[in-house]
Order: C-alpha cells, then sequence, then structure tokens
C-alpha cells in the first residue's frame, strides 16, 4: 500500500523558493493564477522539510499574485539528492506526454463556456512577425507576406474557433486528421 500523503496549509511567507529552480516558469505564473481562481488548488505545492519548494514554484508565484495568504502543501522528507532529481523530473516529465486531439477537440466541444479556455488559446502576439517578416519552422525562418500571413491566419483562427485549442493545428494544415 503506497504513502499517504497529508495536505497541509502553510503561510506564503514561510516558503522559499529553490534557489536553483532550472524550470524557466515566469510566464506561465497569469495563466496559473485564473486557473486558481476559477478552480482553487487543483495539486498542492510539494516541499521539502525545510519549506524549500520541490514542486509548484509557478502555482507558488500565482499564489503570491493573487495575494493569497496560505496555500495547500504536502511535506516530503527527501534527501538533497532525492529532492534534486523530483524537482526536475516534476518539470520534464510532461514532455513525454502527447495529446489525443481527437478526444481533447470532443471534450472542449463540449464543454459550455462563452470564453475560450486560455490553457488552450495560444499567443497570438503578431509583434514578433511584424518585426521579422518570417515563420520559425524548427531551425528554418521561412519568409513570410503580410497576405501569406493574413491567409494562415485565417485558417488558423476558424481551426481555434471550431475546436476551441490550435493542438492539432500542423496535422490538420498537412492533410492528417484532425
Amino acid at each position: 500500500m503506497g504513502e499517504v500523503m497529508e495536505i497541509v496549509y502553510k503561510k506564503i511567507e514561510d516558503i522559499r523558493e529553490y534557489e536553483n529552480n532550472a524550470r524557466r516558469n515566469s510566464k506561465a505564473v497569469l495563466k496559473v493564477a485564473e486557473s486558481i481562481k476559477d478552480f482553487g488548488f487543483l495539486n498542492p505545492i510539494t516541499l521539502d522539510k525545510n519549506n524549500v519548494v520541490i514542486s509548484g514554484h509557478t502555482r507558488l508565484k500565482a499564489a503570491r499574485l493573487l495575494k493569497l495568504e496560505e496555500v495547500p502543501c504536502i511535506v516530503k522528507d527527501l534527501s538533497e539528492e532525492e529532492a534534486r532529481l523530483a524537482r526536475i523530473i516534476d518539470n520534464k516529465s510532461h514532455e513525454y506526454a502527447t495529446w489525443d486531439i481527437e478526444k481533447l477537440h470532443k471534450e472542449l466541444n463540449n464543454i459550455n463556456l462563452n470564453y475560450k479556455t486560455t490553457f488552450f488559446t495560444p499567443n497570438r502576439d503578431r509583434k514578433y512577425f511584424a518585426e521579422n517578416k518570417f515563420l520559425i519552422f524548427g531551425k528554418c525562418e521561412l519568409p513570410i507576406t503580410e497576405d501569406e500571413y493574413n491567409r494562415l491566419k485565417n485558417v488558423y483562427d476558424k481551426y481555434i474557433e471550431r475546436n476551441k485549442t490550435y493542438l492539432g493545428f500542423v496535422m490538420y494544415l498537412t492533410g492528417g486528421e484532425e
């Protein structure tokens, strides 16, 4: 039988970020804050016995942004080496997962929302294109005209409107399944 995890509430001021956290998470903080505001904490922050974050740096920053006083936590009694490895594994493991686009589209289409889900709406900042006039494709920079950009954006916007996500868009463009 597995270990029973006890969730405890800790004051944010008592929690310290791990100073060598290798994950750059600042761009995700606002989206995580929106999620916490809408749904509360879906996952507690994991701390070591000294209240240093093992996993949940982004959640902690989001909680600070929301000016929360306490957050749900799990305290693990790990060696320093185990804590380092746990931090890396926690941040790296999602890279091995993929989406079943058909199931994702089905789930998103069954959600009755009058706004797009923020986690599945990409950043459509045109500043990069306006300054550089090319798209990044792997390691290549592909030149693109304003007309080409607008045509692609139109297809892209229709895809997102229909599917509520950009995931699967390239497969759709290349004639694959959605």
